[in-house]
């Protein structure tokens, strides 16, 4: 294949996609598309520094390993995310999915229960989480809730 390279604006009446090709099968893998609407859809990372895991079992353990990445939670039932012990510079994002209507926990040095029926359900929101030394983590929430709501960390 040719590379081209362009100087300007490429333009597509029907979308973009990369793919890769099978070289045994010749089976086609779309790995990124981006359609007539410039709706994103991705195989890959959503960008070279954030890595989107979708939690959808009961329990979920965090690797420092993973410091920089985003989770979505969504499990009706609820789920318990359990962090690792902190260390200065480990971060996590945490987007509540719109599954997501259960009990939820988030164990770090202290457990925080979030979204229970005294505490009004969670609907959505953000949850994102620094460790600032090896014994603080840093939280900032942003939360959507029904029912009625109390402070949903204890």
């Amino acid at each position: 294949m040719a590379n081209t390279t362009f100087n300007g604006p490429v333009r597509s009446e029907n979308g973009f996609e990369q793919i890769s090709v099978d070289s045994t099968t010749g089976a086609v893998t779309t790995n990124l598309d981006v359609d007539t609407s410039g709706n994103i859809t991705t195989t890959g990372y959503v960008s070279a520094y954030d890595n989107v895991t979708d939690i959808t079992a009961a329990t979920y353990s965090v690797e420092s390993t993973q410091s920089g990445a985003v989770f979505t939670l969504n499990r009706a039932a609820g789920i318990v995310v359990t962090l690792p012990t902190a260390a200065a510079g480990l971060h996590y994002t945490f987007i509540v999915g719109t599954t997501f209507t259960g009990a939820g926990q988030i164990n770090t040095d202290n457990a925080s229960d979030l979204f229970s029926a005294a505490q009004g359900w969670a609907v959505g929101g953000i949850i994102r989480l620094k460790a600032t030394t090896a014994a603080v983590w840093h939280c900032e929430a942003f939360l959507h809730g029904d029912g009625t709501l109390a402070t949903p960390f204890e």
